[in-house]
């Protein structure tokens, strides 16, 4: 009698098919193994993020104030409020009379610079020191980038005895900042000031200085132990600008003007060829007319290049 079924044809059909699904049971396997293990890697790179943000240190505050004075209050105050001070973290005008707009911190009575300085810098100690941990003391003339500053302090810490600015150098060699292109103090340095050296006569003289004023600053607070910092960028190009924008871009200074003799007379850095290298971090500088920091500040903050973000 013919066999019907060959069994053993069957049986190797069979375990065929069993090897067939073993191999796609192990592929399928070894798929959502992977997939398991790519999800907690995942997870422990999530957990990592947070934790580097958690403990990373926030972004430094800076406080700025901004010294205006009655007469100009409509004419140049009001503009330089509605551009670059909204990039503080907090800022104050300080003057000598109230306005509606401005807001500012009143210091009757006093004329002196020096004098109006140690009153404003000792005021923002006593009430706003806890808004800030750099301070900038800028004039109403002055046009700031406040994110390059944010940026060039990430360098430096405010527990730091540290003032920086334009830096200039005494005829008797002490180091002090000018006056017309804005001084950022760390917090420490505001503190040491007020508290070690305002109080005393034999470090700090509380007598009118007149323009010396900055000069004056900088002998108080080298007897603090308070070091004024390099401020230009690694290729030893300015951030912080003595002069106009026509002045450095394009132009030269003129011995033959009081301001820019004072300025080469006094320079910490050699000046090459009558001008200054411009950072292209620059941070501060002196407007000409005030009309024009609208045109900065749109150039600066507005414009979007095509192909940039």
């Amino acid at each position: 009698m013919p066999r019907l079924l060959n069994t053993r044809r069957l049986f190797l059909s069979a375990k065929n098919k069993c090897s067939f699904c073993n191999v796609l049971f192990l592929l399928l396997l070894a798929t959502i193994c992977v997939l398991l293990m790519l999800q907690v890697r995942l997870q422990l790179d999530s957990v990592a993020r947070s934790q580097e943000i958690a403990t990373s240190p926030p972004p430094a505050r800076i406080f700025c104030i901004i010294i205006c004075f009655a007469y100009r209050h409509q004419h140049v105050g009001i503009h330089i409020q509605r551009t670059w001070p909204k990039h503080c973290d907090h800022y104050i005008f300080v003057s000598d009379d109230v306005h509606h707009i401005l807001e500012p911190a009143v210091f009757n009575n006093l004329q002196d610079k020096w004098q109006l300085l140690r009153a404003h810098l000792e005021y923002v100690y006593k009430y706003h020191f806890h808004q800030g941990d750099w301070f900038l003391y800028a004039n109403d003339d002055n046009f700031v980038l406040v994110e390059n500053l944010r940026y060039m302090l990430q360098s430096y810490s405010p527990e730091e005895l540290i003032y920086i600015g334009c830096k200039l150098r005494s005829s008797n060699g002490v180091p002090f900042m000018y006056d017309k292109s804005g001084i950022v103090f760390s917090g420490a340095a505001l503190k040491q000031f007020v508290l070690e050296a305002l109080p005393n006569e034999s470090l700090c003289s509380s007598k009118p200085k007149g323009d010396e004023a900055t000069e004056e600053l900088g002998k108080c607070l080298i007897n603090v132990n308070v070091l004024a910092v390099d401020s230009r960028d690694d290729w030893q190009a300015h951030r912080f600008l003595p002069f106009e924008t026509e002045i450095h871009l394009g132009g030269q200074l003129n011995k033959s003007l009081d301001l820019h003799k004072y300025f080469l007379d006094h320079t910490y850095y050699p000046v090459i060829n009558m001008n200054l290298p411009v950072s292209l971090r620059s941070i501060c500088y002196h407007l000409n007319q005030i009309e024009c920091v609208y045109d900065l500040y749109y150039f600066t903050y507005q414009v979007r290049i095509f192909g940039g973000p």
